[in-house]
């Protein structure tokens, strides 16, 4: 799987347990993809290292590429607790 096939999979499972992602939420650092859920919630993918974010604790958790649902089952409840207090800004509309 590639970096790429891994942060689509990665969005729909965020998506299908309640985390919405936008295409702004992807930002690029060294070729790796990492998004950016909520103040303080940044998921990074990468090959070597698979799926990384912060957790209460301050730790990293950090899963293999091939338990991508479970990650997603674990952010699930990190963003709206980062999120608490903060509005997204409204999508614009295409031109």
């Amino acid at each position: 799987m590639t970096v790429d096939e891994a942060l689509a999979r990665l969005r729909e499972e965020l998506e299908s347990a309640g985390v919405p992602t936008e295409d702004r939420d992807v930002w690029y650092l060294t070729k790796e993809p990492f998004l950016s859920l909520a103040p303080g919630l940044v998921v990074f993918v990468g090959v070597r290292r698979g799926v990384r974010w912060p957790m209460k604790n301050g730790q990293w958790q950090e899963l293999p590429l091939d338990r991508l649902s479970e990650a997603a089952a674990l952010i699930a409840p990190l963003y709206p607790e980062r999120m608490s207090g903060v509005e997204r800004a409204p999508q614009a509309a295409p031109v």
